[in-house]
């Protein structure tokens, strides 16, 4: 056999492979139809100088189908509850100052009812839309909120309805710096 040939024929095999690793680059796994939301929690504290709340979710980005479920669990043995709640990007606390006299966090509390003298549940525990009701909303848009908690274990489910495309920006009202996004997909 010619060395052209050997040649040839390992170029074309190598070929082959490469062209089929592209393949497998090109299609990435695909999105889940339901996805987790947990908590984690850390607590520094120097004193007479600081202390660091690390309460946060587990994720910065969370990816699901549309039509899927998303499910928040408490998993962390510490101070709760929490709310899972969509909000403009725009209405994110940005600043120490802003996560102190969170404006999105007053008008969505006061729509579950919360009273802020008091540490009484909130008389909804869920919105949609930005209105109070006892059943959990269809996450697709601004004011769907949901409350969770205070327990180890403790968890709710909302069905994932924004359009394929979309990111939800979503936060803790009675933790602001807890935020995080959900990408949904096809």
């Amino acid at each position: 056999m010619s060395h052209r040939r050997i040649f040839g024929g390992v170029l074309g095999l190598a070929v082959a492979i490469a062209g089929t690793g592209v393949a497998f680059a090109a299609h990435p796994a695909a999105a889940p139809k339901n996805v987790t939301v947990k908590e984690k929690f850390s607590m520094t504290m120097k004193p007479n100088r600081f202390i660091q709340d690390g309460m946060r979710f587990d994720k910065d980005v969370y990816t699901v189908k549309s039509g899927g479920k998303l499910t928040f669990v408490l998993n962390q043995a510490q101070e709760g509850p929490h709310t899972l709640s969509i909000v403009r990007p725009k209405d994110l606390p940005k600043t120490a100052q802003q996560v102190n006299k969170c404006k999105i966090c007053e008008k969505l509390g006061k729509a579950h009812g919360a009273d802020p003298n008091s540490d009484a549940p909130p008389k909804f525990p869920f919105l949609e839309n930005g209105v109070g009701q006892d059943t959990p909303p269809k996450l697709d848009k601004p004011g769907d909120s949901g409350l969770v908690g205070p327990n180890r274990g403790a968890k709710v489910s909302f069905a994932v309805t924004a359009k394929p495309g979309s990111t939800l920006t979503f936060m803790c009202l009675i933790h602001p710096w807890m935020q995080a996004k959900l990408k949904v997909v096809k």
